[in-house]
């Protein structure tokens, strides 16, 4: 039992003794001594909404930006390519533009130049479909990835876009009808031909 007591109390020590020594060498740092992380830019606001009223996707090292827009009325789904301010058009030599919603089919959007951009360069990228739209609207947003090339690199860019307050209506949706009323006595159910006297 000594022995045991004797091994485990100079065990005890030099663990002690070796935590305790040092060379004088420490791998704590002073915080002057430690790196400054990089200023946070505040050129714009991630999540903010572009200058056409939709949601803001990064493009690159904030090289571009794009703004993903959903017209309900057009039945028409937008991109603007924008610069790395997240306001100012940027033209590009590109022909489309992919969206691909999660776990939905990938959407082609074509460019539609704005005036005064030219046939080679647009910065506006369009696809009307009734059908594409409103499930996405009827989803409430948009989450999944824009792909595009600008020049020869390849831009990819997560979308997460929420559609809320977007007003939507289906043509095959039918106007509710209004209650009829039934007089005591008489069939809720009108034959044909017959008018219920809506007293």
């Amino acid at each position: 039992m000594e022995r045991f007591t004797l091994a485990a109390l100079i065990s005890g020590g030099l663990l002690l003794g070796g935590i305790g020594c040092s060379d004088g060498k420490s791998d704590y740092k002073k915080t002057g001594d430690l790196k400054k992380a990089p200023a946070v830019h505040d050129e714009h606001d991630h999540g903010a909404k572009g200058p056409h009223g939709g949601s803001i996707v990064e493009l690159g090292d904030e090289e571009y930006h794009a703004e993903v827009v959903v017209d309900a009325d057009a039945h028409t789904l937008r991109v603007f390519v924008l610069g790395k301010d997240a306001k100012t058009a940027s033209p590009i030599a590109a022909k489309e533009v992919l969206i691909t919603p999660e776990e939905k089919k990938a959407l082609t959007l074509k460019a539609v130049p704005l005036e005064g951009e030219g046939e080679e360069k647009s910065s506006r990228f369009e696809l009307v479909d009734e059908a594409a739209v409103h499930s996405l609207l009827d989803a409430g947003m948009i989450h999944g990835n824009l792909n595009v090339k600008i020049g020869d690199k390849p831009y990819s860019g997560h979308i997460d876009y929420h559609l809320d307050g977007v007003h939507h209506e289906h043509k095959d949706e039918k106007p509710v009808d209004a209650p009829v009323k039934v007089e005591e006595g008489k069939t809720d159910k009108p034959t044909d031909g017959a008018i219920v006297d809506p007293k």
